[in-house]
């Protein structure tokens, strides 16, 4: 009900104000999160936000919002040092648009001496990018564009569009006033590149109106006031006060170069009445200057001598040799103080890494010592059931074996038996032949030329059995089908080893091999398969 009667007032009071004034809903949003903050931290960050907003539109109130964060801050007992030093930020920037910029760095430099010792690199970002504002404020645009080098190195890191938007915005400002336009119009680019990837609008727009200053340095002057006069339009519309005074003064001095003094006259007067309503010197001194050109035109020069005396009197107060002095001196005295708490931090950090050393030398041994425990065992392992893979293959292959031998030897009393038989009755000439080969095969010592004689014969007789083989199993290689066809016919494993001159181990292996490419399980036998075959 409270937060109710409080956005009904609001809106009242807008309309009650002007009603061409449009409705800033987040305005009233901040304001209403602020109103029912329950404790001291969510009051402190619903502050920073309404700072944070109104720092681009009536950036008057945010010396209010600061000065109320510091008040709450003194108050509490939890760590508030983070928000305290963004609220030196926000009154930093607030003191830098009121030309105060030594205050404006002094606080500055409070909030960096924060951000260092709570290594915020998100805030230091933007410390090195206000900082560097000012510096171009003061004309030193190489000092400015270091800096600036400094924050987009730390927010290309973090992947922070919008802030490297604003780098090189403002760095496309200090190139131009080094007369370097190709690198200002390139980091004005930039700018407008970051802020699209960011999605963030009201950057993109600020951007494309300093990309206007730069046309008007060459002269296009009919492109850089159609783009000056929707920004106006733009920043009207979303009650952004400092830039709807930068703009009128802007286009004021197109309209003088173009030699249109009385639209130039009535734009330069509304950015010089809203800039003294703002008590915005900046501005204030840029408008008197344009308007004392645009009178000197109208050869009225008595109120151009005017103007003169005023801009000349805000120029001495706002960049004077004694503020340019008063800066360098500053930024020794911080540099020393940043030195103090980097060398502060550095021994913290040594205490630090002595203590995460000596834990890390104790984790190592203990680690050494855990994996070579580890590795000793992976090595017994490894060398015990390699053993045993060994030991059942030799078992496999002697089983093998001696059932080869038993069935060799029945097979060869069988046929000495039927021999004679066979030889006297001779019923058919393939098997005699087959007989006669067997029996030629077994002897101790057999001529080469007889050997290949032999085995072409034997090939033959087989020649049903080897079609059928290479068919059913067609990644046997010659070797493997000459094997096969010696197994077919009743070889042992020594007859094969004496028929192909080998070894008897090497025998072993082909068959074992055989055995693998034929894909038969431990239980089948490769004898018993070529014979099914």
């Amino acid at each position: 009900m409270r937060n109710l009667f409080l956005i009904l007032f609001l809106l009242i009071e807008s309309l009650s104000l002007n009603s061409q004034i449009k409705i800033d809903s987040t305005l009233i949003r901040l304001e209403i999160q602020l109103e029912s903050a329950q404790t001291d931290s969510l009051k402190v960050e619903a502050l920073l936000k309404l700072a944070s907003y109104q720092k681009k539109r009536n950036y008057n109130k945010v010396i209010t919002y600061c000065n109320e964060i510091h008040k709450i801050l003194d108050n509490v007992n939890y760590d508030g040092r983070l928000q305290r030093a963004k609220a030196f930020v926000h009154s930093g920037i607030y003191k830098r648009r009121k030309s105060k910029y030594i205050a404006a760095l002094k606080d500055y430099y409070l909030a960096e001496g924060i951000y260092i010792k709570q290594n915020y690199v998100h805030g230091l970002a933007g410390i090195y990018h206000n900082i560097g504002f000012i510096y171009q404020t003061q004309k030193e645009y190489r000092k400015s564009i270091s800096l600036l080098n400094k924050a987009i190195f730390l927010n290309d890191s973090l992947k922070r569009y919008s802030g490297l938007g604003n780098n090189y915005n403002v760095m496309s400002i200090c190139y131009k006033n080094l007369q370097q336009i190709d690198s200002a119009f390139i980091a004005v680019n930039k700018a407008i590149e970051y802020f699209e990837l960011d999605n963030y609008e009201e950057g993109k727009q600020q951007a494309i109106a300093n990309k206007a200053s730069l046309l008007t340095r060459q002269n296009n002057f009919k492109e850089a006031l159609e783009i000056y006069l929707n920004y106006l339009e733009y920043v009207k519309g979303i009650n952004k006060e400092r830039s709807i005074v930068n703009t009128n003064t802007n286009i004021a001095n197109i309209y003088l170069k173009t030699e249109q003094y009385d639209l130039a006259l009535k734009y330069v007067n509304n950015g010089i009445e809203l800039a003294i309503s703002q008590e915005s010197e900046k501005y204030l001194y840029k408008g008197y200057l344009i308007r004392s050109k645009i009178y000197e035109a109208m050869n009225k020069h008595d109120l151009a001598f005017n103007d003169v005396l005023k801009y000349n009197a805000i120029n001495q107060r706002i960049n004077s040799a004694k503020i340019a002095r008063e800066l360098r001196e500053i930024e020794v005295l911080h540099e020393e103080e940043k030195q103090r708490i980097r060398d502060s931090i550095i021994r913290i950090e040594e205490k630090k890494n002595q203590i995460i050393t000596s834990n890390n030398k104790k984790l190592r041994k203990q680690l050494y010592g855990s994996i070579f425990l580890i590795f000793t065992l992976l090595i017994i392992i490894i060398v015990y059931y390699g053993y045993q893979k060994q030991l059942k293959t030799k078992k496999q292959l002697l089983k093998e074996e001696l059932s080869d031998i038993n069935r060799q030897t029945n097979q060869n009393i069988k046929r000495n038996k039927k021999l004679p038989q066979n030889e006297l009755k001779s019923p058919n000439i393939e098997e005699y032949s087959l007989a006669q080969i067997i029996a030629e095969l077994k002897k101790e010592s057999i001529e080469e030329d007889r050997i290949q004689l032999l085995k072409n014969k034997i090939k033959t007789i087989n020649k049903d059995f080897l079609q059928k083989l290479k068919k059913e199993h067609p990644k046997l290689t010659k070797t493997d089908m000459e094997v096969c066809s010696f197994i077919k016919i009743g070889l042992s494993r020594r007859e094969i080893s004496n028929i192909r001159k080998t070894s008897l181990e090497a025998i072993k292996s082909t068959r074992f091999r055989l055995k693998k490419k034929l894909e038969l399980s431990k239980d089948q036998k490769l004898d018993e398969y070529i014979q099914s075959i």
